[in-house]
């Protein structure tokens, strides 16, 4: 197989993996930075990151793939790279969910939102954080960590759940800015929605190290076929 070349490439790839796994959870924060400035500029620039998780996610598919169809590589080394795909594409979706985020940001302007966008903040930082986690448990390849974070959304869902009382509480005394309001529902939906894709690589890393994927993964690809809600809301009612 020439194991020190394929090795060489494969520990490439990795890194590219390592270098988006960065950028996305960047995106993530500062989606919810802009929630709280309208700024045309740093939409723009968060335009330009998304083309490059584009190209990034491509470019690690395109490797993975031709290491696959090249080298032939068996059990541990296939799921790897199998991951890896997979992962990436992961990535991307977390990607496309901050840029969601980041769209309501001209559509909230009132400093009377202020309690709820400390909410959704610090659901964006427990995703981050979450999926540093994760993509520092398949650098060194920690299955525990995987697997913990894998199961543990008690958090997240709290948040949400948090951001969401806020949000209908405001509908509901202060009818003036209701639609901010459910504006700003749709960026806290979105950012749960990137939670569950962390479950998602979390579930990917499970199965490069042990082969076995998770139910849930399973569940959400027939349940989902990766098809995302038209609009990217969460009804408050």
């Amino acid at each position: 197989m020439g194991q020190p070349d394929y090795d060489d490439k494969r520990q490439q790839i990795e890194d590219e993996l390592s270098a988006l796994g960065g950028l996305v959870e960047e995106l993530l924060i500062q989606s919810v930075d802009l929630l709280r400035q309208s700024e045309l500029g740093a939409l723009e620039r968060l335009g330009e990151d998304l083309r490059q998780v584009r190209k990034k996610r491509l470019a690690i598919e395109m490797g993975c793939l031709s290491l696959i169809a090249t080298r032939r590589p068996r059990d541990e080394e296939l799921r790897l790279l199998v991951a890896m795909v997979e992962i990436a594409a992961e990535l991307e979706h977390i990607a496309d969910h901050a840029r969601r985020v980041a769209r309501v940001n001209y559509l909230v302007a009132d400093q009377q939102l202020g309690r709820s966008l400390a909410s959704i903040q610090r659901l964006a930082r427990t995703v981050q954080s979450s999926l540093n986690q994760v993509l520092e448990a398949f650098v060194q390849r920690d299955l525990l960590v995987a697997q913990t974070l894998q199961t543990d959304s008690r958090e997240v869902n709290e948040l949400y759940e948090q951001a969401y009382q806020d949000l209908l509480t405001v509908m509901q005394g202060k009818p003036r800015i209701a639609n901010q309001a459910l504006y700003l529902s749709r960026a806290a939906y979105n950012l749960k929605r990137a939670a569950e894709r962390v479950t998602g690589v979390c579930e990917w890393v499970v199965f490069s190290l042990t082969g076995n994927m998770g139910r849930a993964a399973v569940g959400r690809a027939a349940a989902f076929g990766d098809i995302e809600l038209a609009h990217d809301e969460a009804p408050l009612s």
